[in-house]
């Protein structure tokens, strides 16, 4: 049914910062008493007491619930119902990707308020409602969604700084194409991920996650490389997990988003990460909506700065056939934004757009290119 109304969606609260999961009972309390901390096991082994330590020292009625498997109905449901008779009214996942979004199914299933708390900043999830849910082949089956975004997103920037550098790099990369996706989604006919047309806050939000990467990216991955906390750090984490939530959930997602069906399963390509996939995707959207040289070139130059791909050879798919090249837009094509663009979407402009990509990374050799991080 279409609606001629627009909505916006976004966390309750955010808090960022160095240690900020030290007082994460306190920011918890807010949104519920008896909290389930629902935690990845291998961030459990590492970081031990420092998840824990202010439930202790609060004396908060708190469970510990390790996670582990993939994110799938039957995982989420064996999670859940461990905990089901306990009464727990706010689940806080804490680690990364994964664990949040088991945890999500967990606070869905329970009925729950949901606080993220991640470790690295790979991506937006933390903000979101939705889920991604799999199937036993990790072939990505269904989005789900919690009733309202997470009540409060905890962002400990110590944490993320000491983590490797790929994840900060996998999350610019799925942050610096919200700006072309908004903007795609605004100029075109396309929902957001609310189901409606997009407020001007999309792209005004995402304007402002472009730019804020495009002054500090660079210089972010340089310090988290030297394990160093900086300035330049705690914007870039703000602009990945933050201003790139808000804006792809209010803004809406594109082309760039859309690559990220194929290349999850292509040979090579399938090994890296989410922001990895988006980068490049980006590029193609790019070719396909016929971008001026200019714009590419800024947006090339910015990805091969901070170690992001820019042709398939640069995450592991060298020499791509014409059959490989038609099975990642053959995949795009079944993504549910695939019409959230100005442009002409079949597979053959696809195919024809990635071309053009993989033609502009030949023009640029003998330089060489990136190589994208597993």
């Amino acid at each position: 049914m279409t609606v001629d109304y627009r909505q916006f969606g976004a966390p309750r609260r955010y808090i960022q910062g160095p240690d900020v999961i030290r007082d994460l009972a306190s920011f918890v309390a807010e949104h519920g008493r008896r909290p389930l901390v629902v935690v990845d096991e291998f961030v459990l082994a590492t970081l031990g007491s420092v998840v824990t330590g202010s439930f202790e020292e609060s004396g908060t009625d708190y469970e510990v619930l390790t996670c582990s498997g993939d994110v799938t109905r039957p995982n989420i449901a064996e999670h859940a119902a461990l905990v089901r008779d306990r009464r727990r009214d706010v689940v806080v996942g804490i680690g990364g990707g994964k664990a949040l979004d088991l945890a999500k199914g967990i606070a869905i299933d329970l009925g729950a308020e949901m606080v993220t708390c991640p470790t690295i900043a790979s991506n937006d999830g933390p903000t979101a409602r939705i889920l991604a849910i799999y199937n036993e082949s990790h072939v990505l089956c269904e989005v789900g969604n919690l009733e309202f975004n997470p009540s409060c997103v905890v962002v400990d920037t110590a944490l993320i700084a000491r983590a490797p550098v790929q994840f900060l790099i996998s999350g610019i990369g799925d942050a610096v194409a919200k700006k072309f996706e908004a903007d795609a989604c605004r100029l075109g006919t396309g929902n957001t991920m609310q189901g409606t047309r997009p407020l001007d806050i999309g792209s005004i939000v995402t304007a402002g996650c472009y730019d804020m990467l495009a002054t500090h990216a660079v210089d972010a991955v340089k310090a988290v490389e030297n394990d160093e906390l900086t300035p330049a750090v705690e914007s870039v984490v703000e602009a990945v997990v933050l201003l790139s939530g808000i804006g792809y959930e209010n803004g809406g997602l594109s082309i760039a988003h859309c690559m990220t069906r194929g290349l999850m399963a292509g040979r090579g390509t399938r090994s890296v990460l989410h922001g990895y996939h988006v980068a490049y995707g980006l590029l193609v959207q790019l070719a396909l909506e016929r971008h001026h040289d200019d714009v590419v070139g800024e947006v090339t130059d910015l990805l091969s700065a901070v170690q992001l791909p820019t042709s398939l050879a640069d995450m592991g798919m060298h020499d791509a056939t014409p059959d490989e090249i038609r099975e990642l837009a053959v995949a795009a094509m079944s993504a549910p934004h695939i019409r959230n663009t100005i442009a002409e979407v079949t597979v053959e402009t696809l195919v024809a757009a990635i071309e053009t990509v993989e033609a502009r990374a030949l023009e640029r050799a003998p330089k060489e290119p990136p190589r994208a991080r597993a």
